[in-house]
This record gives structure tokens, sequence and C-alpha cells, in this order.
């Protein structure tokens, strides 16, 4: 998995840093902002950073970003998006964290559906949080997402875990296409019942779904949410 992100690095950068991805520049990462500072955290835990524009932009915020990175390729990349801003950027993974770190609040984005062991993953996010700490992450809608990609044929059973790699172009970069991305299917039931388990509570279930003048950048209006997020907070 972590060799397929790092083909997929460039590209990635290219497009948020065009402002052809609609999704993270428009969509999530205002979402993200607003969420986190809310909280108002002292110490910041990304998880799964990728090109590190999300942890660059939170910075802004007079945030202290500890952003973790597994995949080569991606950490070359967020290495030098990040190169001039206080962000504390590390190659690794939450469980290769010293288990004395800990963070007010840690974030996720578009992670949690490509990890094979979801309830390993939370678990060893959980470890970093602090009591009453939050964890947010944002996820394809289980339910809606196949009725936008198409990913699994209509005979599949929305309540079957499924796993299968997929690859994807996002709608205004038609030349570049994203391959050979991992891309587990999970009814919500089994999201909710890994992060009680991990030792969260959900403080908020988000459905996304933006306003019309931002669903209109992709060409045409939305008939149902496409991603979701889970704002969590340990017991």
């Amino acid at each position: 998995m972590l060799n397929r992100w790092s083909n997929n690095a460039i590209i990635r950068q290219e497009q948020i840093e065009s402002g052809l991805d609609i999704t993270f520049n428009n969509v999530f990462l205002p979402i993200f902002i607003e969420y986190i500072c809310s909280y108002k955290p002292q110490r910041v835990l990304e998880v799964g950073a990728g090109t590190g524009h999300m942890s660059k932009e939170l910075a802004k915020q007079n945030l202290s970003i500890t952003a973790i990175e597994p995949s080569v390729g991606m950490y070359k990349v967020a290495k030098e998006v990040l190169s001039e801003s206080n962000v504390e950027l590390l190659m690794s993974t939450p469980a290769d964290l010293a288990e004395c770190e800990k963070y007010d609040l840690a974030f996720s984005h578009l992670v949690a559906h490509v990890v094979e062991d979801l309830e390993c993953f939370l678990g060893s996010v959980a470890i970093h949080i602090k009591k009453k700490g939050n964890f947010i992450f944002s996820i394809p809608h289980p339910c809606f997402f196949n009725d936008y990609k198409k990913i699994f044929d209509k005979s599949h059973n929305y309540m079957l875990p499924l796993a299968t790699e997929i690859s994807f172009k996002i709608t205004k970069d038609n030349k570049n296409e994203i391959c050979g991305v991992p891309y587990y299917h999970r009814p919500l039931s089994h999201y909710i019942n890994c992060i009680i388990k991990s030792g969260f509570n959900i403080d908020e279930f988000k459905e996304i779904y933006p306003d019309d003048k931002v669903q209109m950048l992709y060409g045409s209006l939305w008939d149902k949410p496409r991603y979701c997020m889970f704002i969590c907070y340990k017991k």
C-alpha cells in the first residue's frame, strides 16, 4: 500500500496546489480547520499526512502540529510542502510513536478506509490521545460512495465488508489516474463498533454535503453525501 501512495505523491501535490482538487481544497480543508480550531487544542497529530497540505494550512492557525506519514513518496513531498512551516514531520505510523507522546487532538483525512485492520488503527491512535481529547477522521460515505464511484456491482451486499483496489480520476483532472489504491468497504455499524472498542465515544457524525455553489464546481449537484466524518473523544 505504501509504495502505491508513493507513486501517486507528485500527482496529488500538483492537483492540490493547482486548485484542481475541489474535494480537498473546497470541501474538506475548511471543514477540518473549523472543527479542529473549535476545540482549541495545544498539541495536534495528523495521522497519514499525505502531501502535508492539510497540516500546512492548519499551522497558519498557530497550532503545534506533528504530522506522520509512512509512505516514502508522500513523506518526500510533504517534507517539501512543509519546509517553511513549523510542522514536525515524521515518517511513521501511530504505532511507531513512543507511547508517552500524547496529543490533545488527532485527525486523519481519508485514511481509515485504506487500512486493513481498522480496530488496530483506531487503537494505535487512541494511545496517543489525552483523556477527553479528540480524534476527527473522514472516510468515503459507506452508504453512498459506491453509487458515486461504482466500485462494486449492484449485487454487493452493503452489510458485507469487502476489500478491493481502485483507480480513479478527480473531476477537474482527466489526464492523471490514481492507481492501485486499497479500498475497504465497511458498513457504518462496523466503524461505530470499532470506534467504541478503541476507547472513543462519538461526539458527532457529519455527512459531507457542501452548498450548491461548491457542488457546482464539480459540474452538477450531488444527489447524496459522498463522504462523512466522525468527531470522537477519548473516554
